[in-house]
């Protein structure tokens, strides 16, 4: 075959567009599967919902935490909040206190009320 035969000059002028079209397709992939790509993109935007969310309880419960903090100070101590606290680390209730025990693990047992026997 010679160079001149029409074979060889189709194929002359489906190399260049061929080219464009793998390297088209390269980038096309890569912008999509790579590292700096969308799945990547969208991947870490998850995560950074995710961790915003984490850092807003956080910062609720470290608020909570502090109030409760300041309560405990002792230029403005909270009596009902000190006698929580005295019981709670004591172990200890009041006579008259009622006391109800909570336990997940007997889910099935009913309340029973003293109008009941």
């Amino acid at each position: 075959m010679s160079s001149n035969s029409p074979v060889f000059r189709r194929l002359k002028q489906a190399v260049a567009p061929v080219i464009a079209f793998t390297v088209m397709a390269y980038f096309i992939f890569h912008s999509v599967e790579g590292d700096r790509g969308l799945l990547a993109y969208w991947s870490m935007q998850d995560r950074v919902n995710e961790i915003t969310r984490v850092l807003e309880e956080t910062t609720e419960k470290r608020k909570a935490l502090e109030q409760h903090v300041v309560s405990l100070r002792a230029t403005h101590l909270d009596p009902d909040l000190l006698d929580e606290r005295a019981r709670a680390m004591l172990n200890a209730a009041h006579p008259d206190d009622v006391i109800i025990f909570h336990h997940d693990g007997y889910s099935d047992v009913t309340l029973v009320t003293a109008d009941q026997n």
